[in-house]
């Protein structure tokens, strides 16, 4: 199961660590998250894992992957991801998370589009900012659309879009 508490707890120490330290691992997170939404190639995943690594102290980036590798494998059927320090096959869905946690830790808002949605077709193409996992489920995440209305969503079903520049999140 994703710990989302480990997560936000995680979050926090990058946020205390990288204002005495600030340097280009903002940057590159940024760099990062592009390839992570635009391809969903092995080397772009591990390039998020090391991200995690150099921007993190090391005992808060060994808890955050092993919660996105518990995640890769109960969530989105990565059966290859259980061995410590591997890094899971890369899914579309996969890396939008990811995406998002990067983002996350840096206070940046993450745009996206709803996309392939089946029983609720309507809300295809819709725009929004995804606020964060949706309480009380562990597959859907929380995304408050244009029109101040929230839906629950799969990760499969977000497209990570570009709405000019990049924004701080709103608390």
């Amino acid at each position: 199961m994703f710990l989302y508490d480990d997560i936000s707890t995680a979050v926090q120490t990058f946020l205390s660590h990288s204002q005495r330290n600030f340097d280009d691992k903002l940057i590159r997170g940024v760099e990062i998250v592009v390839a992570l939404t635009t391809a969903t190639k092995a080397e772009d995943l591990a390039d998020a894992f090391a991200w995690f690594e150099k921007a993190y102290p090391l005992e808060a980036a060994q808890k955050l992957l092993q919660c996105i590798r518990d995640r890769a494998s109960s969530v989105h059927d990565d059966i290859n991801t259980t061995l410590q320090g591997s890094v899971p096959d890369p899914s579309r869905a996969l890396n939008i998370e990811v995406a998002y946690i990067i983002f996350d830790s840096m206070y940046l808002q993450f745009d996206v589009r709803l996309t392939g949605l089946r029983g609720a077709a309507h809300l295809n193409g819709r725009q929004g900012i995804i606020r964060g996992p949706e309480p009380g489920s562990h597959d859907r995440w929380k995304v408050r659309l244009d029109d101040s209305t929230y839906v629950a969503v799969k990760a499969v079903n977000l497209a990570h879009i570009r709405r000019g520049d990049y924004k701080r999140r709103s608390p």
